[in-house]
């Protein structure tokens, strides 16, 4: 009879312990740091598990796995999280399936949608899990506490059935809307999918293709017209913070989120350009900014915010990030202040919905189209990935006579209020005088044309471009 496998136990400079294990039949020994136990009695002990766990996958002929689930059996507490890389070696020694060498320890829905939300799933699986949206957390943290746990939160997701699934829709009150209860639905078949695929706790995922509810009818919504934006942005009773958001979301067409989180080093103020790295879609994009969104940046930064850092965030309200998720509330009280009626922004029925900070996007692609700008041109900017979005707001634009929206600088009364004149003499000035024009510097520019109104000044693309007949 063969000597109990055991392992080598080293102590490590630090403190802690390694685990020396030999990992196939060749011989090859490897070190595993124990990061998961306190104390040289636990380190031993699981030093000496994790030898035997080596010894059962080698018998079986299963070394190609041996390492991937010593590395995890050296890092899972104990408990549950241990005792499920135990039951992976069990099942391949047992012959009765082939687990993935990074299977992870939650085994209850609960526990494994808590992993998904933290993000720990994408760290594990990060080809197969993305990362998820600050956002989409919020509202699945959601799902899960009022709708998906309380029923089904302690069973482990091998035993999940349809009808518990069925359990989980059935409770949710009749008078929730379809939305929320597709959402619900969505969150519960992604957790299990994940559970087949790539945690391989199961076989298959049993809520079959049809099963979630379907999507509530698309109901009408609005968009802002040229003097409703003109209104609200002069509106000086409104923060200034959010008529900038607002004004700049109409003018750009970014998406609630994304324009909230953006930082000042997403900005090239110098040359007028916006890169989104990150983003709903996870599709990286940029764009040139309309010229008075760009003036309108440089002035807030320069007036309000000269020391922000490139990882400041833009659109701060009183030190902290601006809160996208009041801001529909805040954008229907904001346009009431500014004396906007109109009854279709505010309507809620079964057929319309009020305006949505989201609905600014309606009003960018609208005159957008309306002014023969490429679904090309509209989808840099937006993010759209389908025609099928952008053709939504086509019938709109085609009947549009509305005109334009007022420069975004201009239209907030604070950013065009001017101060003392930056140009103090001509060593700030690019190029002489030619062909009765002056080159400016951008940040020049920009205040020199809110300083010398009665100039003829115009743009022929940009602020770095104005040219300034004398």
């Amino acid at each position: 009879m063969g000597t109990p496998a055991t392992g080598e136990l080293r102590k490590l400079a630090h403190g802690g312990f390694e685990a020396r294990i030999r990992v196939d039949a060749q011989g090859t020994r490897k070190g595993f740091a124990l990061a998961a136990v306190v104390g040289e009695t636990a380190a031993r002990e699981r030093c000496r598990a994790m030898a035997v766990m080596a010894s059962r996958l080698r018998a079986a002929g299963q070394d190609a796995k041996t390492e991937d689930l010593l590395k995890m059996a050296a890092t899972e507490r104990e408990g549950s999280a241990f005792d499920a890389v135990i039951a992976a070696v069990d099942l391949l020694c047992g012959g009765k399936t082939t687990p993935t060498g990074k299977l992870l320890a939650p085994t209850s829905v609960k526990q494994l949608g808590e992993e998904w939300r933290s993000g720990e799933l994408h760290r594990r699986f990060r080809d197969h899990v993305a990362t998820k949206k600050e956002k989409s957390v919020t509202r699945d943290e959601e799902f899960a506490r009022l709708y998906v746990d309380k029923h089904i939160g302690a069973h482990a997701v091998a035993d999940i059935t349809l009808d518990h699934c069925e359990l989980v829709m059935a409770a949710i009150p009749p008078v929730k809307s379809a939305a929320l209860r597709r959402g619900v639905a969505q969150y519960l078949r992604r957790v299990l999918q994940m559970a087949v695929y790539p945690l391989r706790l199961r076989a298959m995922n049993p809520i079959p293709r049809g099963w979630l509810p379907r999507a509530s009818a698309e109901k009408a919504k609005e968009c802002l017209y040229p003097d409703e934006d003109r209104a609200l942005l002069a509106c000086t009773d409104v923060p200034m913070i959010r008529r900038l958001f607002f004004g700049m979301a109409a003018r750009e067409g970014g998406r609630t989120e994304e324009q909230s989180s953006l930082v000042w080093g997403d900005i090239d103020l110098e040359r007028g350009r916006i890169s989104l790295d990150e983003n709903k879609t996870d599709d990286p994009r940029d764009w040139q900014l309309d010229a008075g969104v760009w003036r309108a940046l440089v002035i807030w930064k320069e007036r309000f915010c000269p020391d922000a850092k490139p990882s400041d965030v833009v659109f701060v309200e009183q030190g902290v990030p601006i809160n996208v998720n009041r801001m529909a509330y805040h954008l229907r009280r904001d346009l009431k202040k500014a004396g906007v009626t109109r009854e279709k922004l505010f309507e809620s029925s079964a057929t319309r919905r009020p305006i949505r900070a989201h609905d600014l996007r309606a009003t960018f692609v609208t005159i957008a189209l309306a002014t023969g700008r490429t679904e090309t041109w509209v989808s840099d900017r937006t993010g759209h990935k389908s025609s099928t979005m952008i053709n939504r707001y086509r019938r709109k634009a085609r009947g549009w006579n509305l005109g334009t929206l007022d420069p975004l600088d201009t239209a907030i009364p604070e950013l065009s209020v001017p101060r003392e004149c930056p140009i103090e003499d001509e060593s700030r000035v690019l190029g002489m005088q030619v062909d009765n024009t002056i080159a400016l510097e951008t940040r020049d520019a920009v205040e020199f044309g809110l300083l010398n109104p009665h100039l003829n000044i115009a743009f022929t693309s940009s602020p770095c471009a104005l040219r300034v007949v004398v």
